[in-house]
């Protein structure tokens, strides 16, 4: 997860400062809306490689998106 955060962290270090501040909070947000709990098999994790979460905030709401690696 951070790697993509330092990539990020050149070309627009406040974006990157942004998601590093708020990465706690936005996963308290993501757990409560899957219901407060939510078990993950450590396979699931490790088969993720393939893909990138994308985000953007558009009007003060965030969006976000799980995309397939080009």
């Amino acid at each position: 997860m951070g790697s993509g955060t330092n990539a990020a962290r050149p070309g627009a270090p406040e974006h990157a400062a942004l998601i590093d501040d708020l990465k706690d909070q936005l996963l308290i947000v993501f757990l409560k809306r899957l219901g407060g709990k939510v078990s993950i098999p450590v396979a699931e994790i490790d088969h993720t490689g393939q893909d990138v979460a994308a985000f953007k905030v558009v009007g003060g709401v965030f969006h976000f998106e799980v995309q397939r690696k080009n």
